[in-house]
């Protein structure tokens, strides 16, 4: 299963822009003359107060096509809060604010949220005739998503991908890129068991490179350094607008190993109206439409798709780079399951797992049930690894350090739902309950993580804001070093490693 929506985000007030009413419905027009002119499957996500605007409602009604799906983009807008009762508490008296208070879900109680999606829902079917079954935003909270799942039959969700304090929301430690069944307690936690399992799929928003977006201020290419932009897909920024990046994005999503499913969103906001965005994203358009057995789709038909090829629960896949889009040599590779993601990255001779993040469905979201009233709002996962908090720019400083001349390495899948790369003597295999490692000899850097760690017989036991985790290790001495630091020395050569929840194993 490999599939490209083209989804297009609709704002009809974003007072940052000069005349910006005016730029944000050109744009929206644009957009939709491009889909149209192409005929390929897309989806339009509209705001509250786009949707409440006859401009933008006359140009859908007149001029999509049955190619496009009209969903919800779910920001919070004064009107939204104004039809609620509510007030709208934007300290620079807009009627749009991309801060969390007041512009996102988790800004509101439990029961305001119920409000917004209920009235949102109804205006949308007012003026369309039918509810959205597509609801997406850079940030929503768990309420919201439980809500929406028992009131509403909606087939797909989407939020942003991972990202450390841009516009003041902070996402650490998901799923990578791909679609998964989320938590009840956790929209960013994808769920284990079906007591807990959301039964709609969420997506990653934006194509992130594997690469360059979890750690851009250590690894980067001159280019990005230049232009100061997102890694991602999005026509304005550089690596969305030049041939040679997208074609190096489209094979990493869809030529390399993925384990059976790849996704990949392609559009933008309209809100940088002001940049010429279409070009670059015809030229999007005009490569995806070459792509073999990749599928471009309106999202809601996405979503349906997931249900029906993964029924059951969030599958393993993978997000595969053997190489970086210029010279420098790079690899990385991620592997997401439902109890787990990880990423193994190769960068001047040091290959290393960069990142791995233990998901339990049972740890509740900061906002579940309270008001969030901070200026960011922050999602993530449990730390095992984590090479950006509390790190210096020293490179080999990284992670889980497994060879420190490593060669290039391939990666296959070797049986359902494991994934192994190979170089010179080393393997690393990652399959959904446990991490197979051959190698002479593990470093971890633990003194410089998140997480409080100490060692405990056979296991590194964990300690993050009250929870309580562990990576148990099979087959191999965990050994303190003098600085908090561990070796861990594989007794014949092999080890494994079990991120585990509470001391227990995955069932």
């Amino acid at each position: 299963m490999k599939t490209i929506n083209i989804m297009n985000f609709v704002r009809q007030n974003d007072h940052r822009l000069p005349a910006h009413s005016d730029i944000l419905y050109r744009t929206t027009e644009a957009e939709l003359a491009l889909v149209n002119a192409y005929e390929v499957e897309n989806t339009f996500l509209l705001q509250y107060d786009a949707f409440c605007d006859e401009r933008f409602v006359k140009l859908f009604r007149e001029k999509a096509t049955p190619h496009t799906e009209l969903g919800v983009w779910y920001e919070i807008v004064e009107p939204l809060t104004s039809a609620c009762g509510l007030p709208y508490r934007s300290e620079k008296g807009w009627k749009w604010d991309w801060h969390i208070v007041p512009g996102f879900s988790m800004a509101y109680s439990p029961k305001e949220r119920e409000w917004l999606i209920d009235e949102t829902m109804r205006k949308f079917k007012e003026v369309f005739g039918t509810y959205p079954r597509t609801i997406a935003s850079w940030l929503f909270d768990t309420h919201t998503l439980n809500y929406l799942a028992d009131h509403y039959d909606i087939s797909a969700v989407a939020i942003c991908r991972d990202q450390r304090n841009t516009d003041a929301y902070t996402l650490v430690g998901g799923y990578f890129n791909q679609a998964y069944y989320p938590s009840r307690n956790n929209l960013f936690t994808p769920a284990q068991t079906a007591a807990y399992r959301v039964p709609v799929p969420m997506f990653r928003l934006l194509g992130s490179s594997p690469i360059h977006n979890y750690d851009d201020k250590k690894y980067y290419s001159p280019q990005m350094a230049a232009q100061h932009g997102c890694a991602t897909l999005e026509p304005v920024w550089y690596s969305g607008a030049h041939e040679a990046c997208v074609d190096w994005f489209f094979k990493t999503y869809f030529e390399n190993e993925d384990l059976g499913f790849s996704y990949a969103q392609l559009g933008q906001e309209n809100s940088f109206g002001e940049h010429d965005l279409i070009t670059p994203l015809r030229m999007q358009i005009e490569k995806a439409l070459q792509l073999k057995d990749v599928r471009i789709e309106k999202m809601c038909d996405t979503g349906e798709a997931f249900k029906k090829a993964f029924p059951e629960k969030t599958p393993a896949t993978a997000v595969t780079a053997l190489d970086n889009w210029d010279d420098e040599d790079i690899q990385s590779v991620y592997y997401d399951c439902q109890n787990y993601v990880a990423n193994l990255f190769r960068y001047e001779g040091y290959t290393f797992i960069r990142a791995l993040y233990l998901f339990d469905e049972r740890v509740e979201e900061h906002y579940l049930t309270r008001t969030c009233t901070t200026f960011d709002a922050v999602y993530e996962n449990l730390p095992l690894v984590d090479t950006v908090v509390g790190y210096a720019q020293e490179r080999r400083e990284c992670g889980l350090m497994i060879d420190t001349q490593g060669e290039a390495f391939t990666v296959q899948k070797t049986a359902e739902e494991a994934l192994t790369a190979s170089w010179a003597a080393h393997t690393v295999t990652f399959e959904p309950d446990a991490i197979t490692v051959k190698a002479p000899k593990l470093y971890f850097y633990a003194a410089r993580q998140p997480a409080q760690i100490v060692c405990e017989g056979q296991a590194l036991a964990y300690r993050y804001k009250g929870v309580q985790y562990r990576l148990r290790v099979e087959n191999a001495q965990i050994c303190p070093c003098v600085n908090g630091d561990f070796e861990i020395i594989p007794s014949e050569g092999t080890c494994k490693l079990y991120p585990e929840r509470d001391g227990r194993q995955f069932g």
